[in-house]
């Protein structure tokens, strides 16, 4: 492949990530106003009906030919008129909010309910959004059309002009195409200073995209092995959350089926929470760091130091380690007994000590991988893979093993750093 094409890929890639998110962002903000247009559209209606006195139902199925869907008047005694004859359900907390004297709105399912109190309860009406959520293809539509010509116009002349300024290597080039294998004499300077170092650019531009390339696939084989490992790891939680949802739908009023549901929904967050940041973390490079004192940055945890030192360390990814190693002993081992800090070469382990009954021997090996769970408890085994993972931004290692004692401990050795 030819600088050239190079280059003008390039420029194809520039033009693309320009306009890519403008269009993108540019349909995001017209929806978003048609939307809020249509509910303080809405509200206004609303609010003119309440103010003209005692709302019948006729009067509000006017306002609902206007907007579509269907309006609905809730007396003081909870009972609920709609303005058609169809099968709606209110959006929960509705009611609830008109008791209370205040207004409401909310998106669900793809339509947008409003309601305003009254003296007597409320009104509101639910319409469709369907035209809404249609409005972003017919933008883009547009925008790719006009913005199409535009970028087909500004490649060409961004072609064009490469093409010139390329012209001083196509001389080099011509030079050693007349020239045999035998003559090894220098090439005469160009005219440009900037194409003297084109070669040595050249080369530089290649490590820095293979670079690029290895850590894209780096990234796509974590992906890859980030969404197996999600989706066999939600599969149970799903599950055992659509049985208590079914039981809900059965019997409303069941609070273990509540309880439940809540603690499925917490746990899928959980994953989804260590997936996303051992997805930023997945092929990083070192971060920035600065000196900590690690002594002074654990004693706040209210855990035993023993030790001291200093590390080159960024204090936020610090705290994700902390805060990993304190819950994974608290719920394998009921609790952490002490940190140890412990110098070892240019750097410092710090040791999380616990008197829990330690790692079996088939799970020590893979104990830093994602989803391998120490045992049958309700985490997603995803702690010690985001400790290990800022390990590796910090610059780091870890290790984890039995104790003779008895317990476990898991290490993690960073940089060592001097005062300030």
């Amino acid at each position: 492949m030819t600088l050239r094409l190079r280059l003008l890929l390039w420029l194809l890639l520039a033009l693309g990530l320009l306009l890519v998110p403008l269009g993108g962002l540019t349909v995001q903000q017209a929806q978003r106003t048609v939307q809020e247009t249509l509910e303080r559209a809405a509200l206004s209606r609303l609010g003119f009906l309440l103010s003209q006195g005692r709302v019948r139902i006729q009067d509000l199925a006017q306002v609902v030919q206007e907007f579509g869907g269907v309006g609905f008047i809730l007396s003081a005694q909870g009972r609920i008129a709609y303005t058609d004859l169809g099968d709606y359900a209110l959006p929960e907390g509705l009611e609830q909010a008109l008791a209370r004297g205040q207004s409401f709105r909310q998106i669900q399912n793809n339509w947008l309910w409003v309601a305003l109190p009254g003296e007597e309860g409320g009104l509101g009406l639910g319409t469709p959004l369907e035209e809404v959520a249609a409005l972003p293809q017919r933008l883009l539509r547009a925008y790719l059309g006009i913005g199409g010509v535009l970028a087909l116009l500004a490649f060409a002349v961004g072609a064009w002009g490469l093409s010139r300024s390329l012209r001083p290597l196509d001389t080099v080039s011509r030079e050693l195409a007349r020239r045999s294998a035998e003559n090894l004499e220098p090439l005469p300077a160009p005219r440009l200073p900037e194409a003297r170092p084109a070669v040595q650019a050249m080369n530089a531009l290649m490590a820095e995209l293979k670079t690029a390339l290895h850590r894209l696939r780096v990234q796509e084989q974590a992906a890859r092995r980030f969404a197996y490992g999600a989706s066999h790891e939600l599969r149970n939680p799903l599950t055992a959350l659509k049985g208590y949802l079914e039981v809900l739908q059965r019997r409303p009023e069941e609070p273990r089926a509540a309880e439940g549901a809540l603690r499925e929904a917490g746990r899928m967050e959980s994953l989804l929470e260590g997936l996303l940041t051992l997805a930023r973390l997945e092929g990083q490079g070192r971060v920035p760091a600065q000196p900590l004192d690690l002594r002074g940055f654990l004693e706040p945890s209210g855990v035993q130091v023993e030790g001291s030192g200093w590390v080159e360390a960024e204090p936020r990814l610090l705290s994700i380690v902390l805060e990993n190693l304190l819950q994974n002993a608290q719920k394998h081992a009921g609790g952490l007994e002490k940190w140890v800090l412990e110098p070892a070469q240019d750097g410092l382990w710090l040791w999380a000590c616990d008197r829990g009954p330690g790692f079996a021997p088939e799970v020590l090996p893979r104990a830093f991988e994602a989803f391998v769970k120490h045992d049958p408890s309700d985490g997603v085994g995803l702690g010690l893979a985001l400790v290990a993972a800022v390990a590796r931004v910090l610059g780091g290692t870890v290790r984890a093993e039995n104790r003779p004692d008895g317990g476990a401990r898991v290490g993690v050795w960073l940089p060592g750093a001097r005062p300030p």
